[in-house]
């Protein structure tokens, strides 16, 4: 997922002399503190119920939890959900492709023509893509919400199809964007890229759910040929 965390680890150093350990000890907690702080992607997310949100964000579902799994961590519910309910808010510093592929390409999500969100550090960083998703993202003025597009059992992982929002020009400026789906589905595209490139049937199932970007349906009705 183009706003999912990378995680790296990292090897602690051993220095001779006990006040010399301390020393590059405390420098490593300053340091890592700092770069959790500006990359905030890249921490250790917690759990729904113990985030700290930004005034006016709508808190996650307190079902949800992470789980790590052979692609990383994802995004699971304990609970089941029915089709509408919102199980939680995208939101992010705001930019233009431009400044989201110089600050953070992999690390942004395209919520509008020229604009990404920047990543968060919240559990909607980890919401990955499926071609058979069982969540769209639904678009409400200025804010961006993950709401179940069918029934949701216990245990289920949560996805939406990353080209509901996803443009051939945020493909062009994020060429990173464009990579294998790993999703299983059986209606599984092999690749994930842009609404343009989406099969017709898949773009009108969308349009009938209400799945596709404000911006995305902009573009869509410019591409598709007009009726007579």
């Amino acid at each position: 997922m183009w706003k999912r965390a990378q995680h790296r680890k990292m090897r602690d150093g051993i220095a001779s002399a006990p006040a010399r350990a301390t020393i590059c000890f405390t420098a490593a907690a300053v340091c890592v503190t700092l770069l959790h702080r500006h990359f905030r992607g890249r921490r250790q997310v917690p759990q729904a119920q113990s985030l700290v949100l930004p005034e006016g964000v709508l808190p996650p579902h307190p079902g949800l939890a992470l789980k790590h799994t052979e692609r990383g961590r994802s995004l699971y519910t304990r609970i089941g959900h029915r089709a509408g309910d919102i199980l939680l808010e995208h939101f992010g510093p705001r930019a233009s492709f431009a400044v989201g592929a110089a600050l953070a390409p992999d690390h942004v999500m395209e919520v509008g023509d020229n604009e990404v969100f920047l990543s968060s550090g919240s559990l909607d960083d980890f919401v990955n893509h499926s071609c058979d998703p069982n969540c769209r993202l639904e678009f409400r003025g200025g804010q961006v919400f993950l709401a179940a597009l069918r029934d949701i059992a216990p245990g289920e992982e949560l996805t939406f199809d990353y080209a509901t929002t996803t443009t051939r020009a945020g493909v062009e400026a994020f060429p990173g964007w464009r990579f294998s789906c790993l999703c299983g589905a059986s209606n599984c595209r092999g690749e994930v890229s842009s609404a343009e490139e989406l099969p017709p049937e898949r773009v009108a199932f969308y349009q009938s759910v209400g799945a596709l970007a404000p911006h995305v349906e902009r573009r869509l009705n410019l591409a598709l040929p007009r009726s007579a």
